[in-house]
């Protein structure tokens, strides 16, 4: 499909859109673990004063992970972010637990 880009002397120049890469499969061959986004809720907390209106305004925060799914039961789930495999099996960084309680959704990507 062709849109109209620019418009020179009252001749048109026309060009095609660009077409999104599809993006990589959830489970790759290295590791066998599934790959997502899971949006949570978080507590926050402040040490400083404030005003009824400052802390009336307080709102939890809405954090996003992306990484490879470990494990998940009905406590909680496990992320991974970063991970390095040699001959004695995996080894995982940036690791992550959230409680279920505070998930609000877990997408594949």
């Amino acid at each position: 499909m062709l849109i109209l880009n620019k418009s020179i002397c009252d001749i048109n120049l026309y060009m095609p859109r660009k077409r999104r890469k599809a993006i990589a499969s959830t489970v790759t061959p290295d590791i066998p673990y599934p790959k997502v986004r899971v949006e949570w809720i978080d507590c926050v907390s402040d040490s400083g004063w404030a005003t009824e209106k400052e802390f009336d305004r307080m709102k939890l925060a809405r954090p996003v992970n992306e990484g490879w799914l470990y494990s998940k039961d009905k406590d909680s789930i496990k992320l991974f972010a970063s991970y390095d495999k040699d001959d004695d099996g995996f080894s995982f960084g940036d690791r992550t637990m959230i409680p279920r309680a505070w998930v609000k959704r877990i997408q594949k990507i």
